[in-house]
C-alpha cells in the first residue's frame, strides 16, 4: 500500500474549491479513495449510487469508479478529509480482498465516529511529513482506519478464483479500459471491442462487469461524461459543440446521459462547478 495524497477541505460549498474537489472524476488502476465528512450536507455520488452526506459518515470509492461530492445547501457546506492510497492484491491481499467486497456488495457508505476525526487528523500530519519514519507510521494507520471501518464484511468475502484467471481477466479488463480512454471522441461498439479482444460480446460484457461492477458501455458512457465535465469547466464552447466532439448522437442525448452520470444537467454542471473559474 502506498498513500498517494490527502486532503483536508474546509467548507466546500460554491467556493473556490468546488470545482476541482467536488467535480465528476474517477482515478486510476489499483487507486482506491476514502472521503470522511466531518461536516455539512450533501450528496456523493458513485457511478449509479447516490448517498446522502452527514456528520462523521465516509465512503470508499475503488478503481475507475465515477464519483463526486455535490454540497446541498451553502448554510451548511461540507468539511471533510480525502485519503486517496494504492493497493493490489499481491502486496496486501487480506486488506485489497476486504475492500474488494465491500465494491462488489456496494456497501460502500460506512458511518464513523467523532473519534475518527482526531485519527485522520494524525494520518495527515504524518502522510505530509516527509520523514521517512512518519510517513511509514502514516501507512500503519491507514491499515488500522480502514480494518475499523471496512472488515466487518470480511466473512461475506467469496471464494476467489484461481490467480492465473484472474490475471487474466484484470489484464482483458485493463486491455479494454486504454482503448476506451484512446477513443473517447469516436462511435464505437461494444462489439467491436469484444472482438479486438478475441471475446464473444456476452463474455466480454459478463467478465468486465464482474471487474468493473458495470457494463462495458455504462463505462464508456461515463468516461465520456468525466471528459465532457472537464471542458464544461474549463472551455467556452457550447454544449452542442461538446456533444458532437464526443460522438453523442445529438445535444438532447448528451444531455440526457450527463445527467444520469452526474446528477446535473450539462448548462447546470456549468454553472455549478465553473463558479470559482
Amino acid at each position: 500500500m502506498k498513500i498517494l495524497d490527502m486532503v483536508f477541505v474546509y467548507r466546500l460549498a460554491h467556493g473556490e474549491n468546488l470545482s476541482f474537489h467536488g467535480r465528476y472524476h474517477a482515478h486510476g488502476e489499483n487507486e482506491y479513495e476514502v472521503h470522511f465528512f466531518l461536516e455539512g450536507e450533501g450528496s456523493f455520488l458513485s457511478n449509479t449510487a447516490r448517498l446522502s452526506i452527514n456528520d462523521n459518515s465516509l465512503f470508499l470509492a475503488g478503481p475507475h469508479e465515477f464519483h463526486s461530492i455535490m454540497p446541498d445547501k451553502v448554510a451548511k457546506p461540507i468539511t471533510y478529509y480525502a485519503v486517496l492510497f494504492s493497493l493490489d492484491e499481491e502486496s496486501d491481499p487480506e486488506i485489497y480482498n476486504i475492500l474488494t467486497s465491500i465494491l462488489k456488495s456496494r456497501a460502500i457508505k460506512r458511518q464513523g465516529s467523532t473519534a475518527n476525526r482526531f485519527l485522520i487528523e494524525e494520518l495527515l500530519r504524518l502522510s505530509t511529513s516527509h520523514e521517512e519514519g512518519l510517513e511509514k507510521s502514516a501507512l500503519y494507520l491507514l491499515y488500522s482506519l480502514l480494518y475499523r471501518w471496512f472488515s466487518g464484511s470480511i466473512s461475506s468475502i467469496t471464494p476467489a478464483v484461481a490467480m492465473q484467471e484472474k490475471k487474466n481477466t484484470q489484464a482483458l479488463v485493463q486491455n479494454a479500459l486504454s482503448y476506451f480512454a484512446a477513443h473517447l471522441k469516436e462511435q464505437i461498439s461494444i462489439s467491436s471491442v469484444a472482438y479486438r479482444l478475441g471475446l464473444s460480446a456476452e463474455h466480454f460484457i459478463r467478465v468486465f462487469r464482474e471487474e468493473m461492477h458495470m457494463t462495458p458501455y455504462q463505462y464508456f458512457m461515463r468516461l465520456r461524461a468525466e471528459a465532457a465535465a472537464q471542458d464544461l469547466i474549463s472551455s467556452k464552447k457550447s454544449i452542442a459543440e461538446i456533444a458532437e466532439e464526443y460522438a453523442f448522437e445529438n445535444q438532447f442525448h448528451f444531455s440526457k446521459l450527463f445527467k444520469h452520470c452526474t446528477g446535473f444537467t450539462p448548462s447546470a454542471y456549468r454553472r455549478y462547478y465553473a463558479r470559482a473559474n
